[in-house]
C-alpha cells in the first residue's frame, strides 16, 4: 500500500514539482502517516495525503500545506501571510546566536516574520529580545512562534514600522547588544520572474523596491545609533547585493565583512560598530 500510495502521490504532484516530485510525496507521507517507516497506511491517512497533494499540485508551498518549517532545528508555525523560513538565513540566526552566546544580552530582530531568527536565537542563548513586525498576519505567526516555544518571558513582539519614530524610541540609544534584519530584498525584475511557489508568499516580505536596496538605504542610519559600542548589526542580502550594502554599512561607520551561506553566495553583511 506505501509503494502504491508513493507513486500515486507523485502522479498527482509531478507536474508542479517536477524531478523533486518523490521527496516531496515521501514527504507529504511522513508528514501524515505515522506508520509510513514500517510501510503502513491507512485509508484515512492516505486521504489527507492525497488532500495535500492536490494543494501543492495547485502550486501551494509545501511548507504552507504543512503548517510548519523548520528553521536551526526548531519547528515553526507557517502559512499565507508569512515569510517561509529558509536555510540561508541560518547564516544570520548564527551570527546572532555567536554574539550573544556567553551574554545577557538584549537584541533586536527588525522585519521578524514568523520570528524565526530571533526564536532561535533567544532559545539557544537564553538571552531577551525583541521581534518587530508589520504584517498583521504575520506577527500572528511570530506570536503564535514564540509562545510554543516557551519564550514568551523573554522575546517581546512589537506590531509596527521599524522606521516608525515611536517604535525607534522604545529603544535606549546604546541599549543592544545586536540588531538583525531579514528586510524585504527582491528586486522589480526578481518579483517578476518568482517561481509560482514563492507568489504565494506576502510581496510585503519580499519586494525591495525597484532595485531591492530600498530597507538598506534607510536601516542602517535609522538604527544604529541604539547599538551597544561594538554592537553587532547583521542583515541577509540577496543575490548581487553584498558589495552596494557592505558600502551603505561603511557610509555609516561600520566595518562590514561579507559571510556566504551553505551554496557559498554571499548571503549576510555583518559588522560590528566602532567608536561609539
Amino acid at each position: 500500500m506505501t509503494r502504491e500510495a508513493l507513486n500515486a502521490l507523485i502522479g498527482v504532484i509531478k507536474g508542479r514539482a517536477g524531478e523533486d516530485a518523490p521527496f516531496e510525496a515521501k514527504q507529504i507521507l511522513k508528514e501524515y502517516c505515522k506508520g509510513f517507516a514500517y510501510g503502513e497506511l491507512s485509508e484515512s491517512e492516505f486521504d489527507l495525503c492525497l488532500r495535500a497533494a492536490k494543494r501543492r499540485a495547485a502550486g501551494e508551498p509545501l511548507q504552507y500545506v504543512f503548517g510548519r518549517w523548520e528553521f536551526y532545528g526548531l519547528d515553526f508555525s507557517v502559512g499565507e501571510g508569512v515569510l517561509i523560513p529558509r536555510a540561508d538565513t541560518e547564516v544570520l540566526a548564527e551570527l546572532l546566536i555567536d554574539r550573544l552566546n556567553g551574554r545577557d544580552g538584549v537584541f533586536v530582530d527588525l522585519c521578524a516574520g514568523s520570528g524565526c531568527v530571533g526564536i532561535a536565537a533567544a532559545k539557544l542563548t537564553g538571552c531577551r529580545g525583541y521581534e518587530i513586525e508589520l504584517s498583521d498576519k504575520a506577527a500572528d505567526y511570530c506570536a503564535e512562534n514564540i509562545s510554543r516555544h516557551g519564550l514568551t518571558d523573554r522575546l517581546r513582539l512589537i506590531r509596527g514600522d521599524i522606521y516608525d519614530g515611536e517604535v525607534v524610541a522604545r529603544f535606549a540609544d546604546g541599549s543592544l547588544d545586536a540588531i538583525v534584519a531579514n528586510p524585504p530584498y527582491l528586486t522589480e525584475r526578481e518579483m517578476n520572474d518568482l517561481q509560482p511557489e514563492v507568489r504565494y508568499e506576502p510581496t510585503q516580505a519580499l519586494y525591495g523596491g525597484r532595485d531591492g536596496l530600498e530597507h538598506y538605504r534607510r536601516i542602517f542610519s535609522v538604527w544604529k545609533a541604539k547599538l551597544r559600542p561594538d554592537g553587532l548589526f547583521a542583515v541577509e542580502t540577496g543575490d548581487g547585493q553584498s558589495d552596494v550594502v557592505c558600502e551603505l554599512m561603511r557610509a555609516e561607520g561600520f566595518t562590514p565583512s561579507v559571510h556566504k551561506d551553505m551554496a557559498g553566495l554571499p548571503r549576510v553583511c555583518a559588522a560590528y560598530l566602532k567608536g561609539k
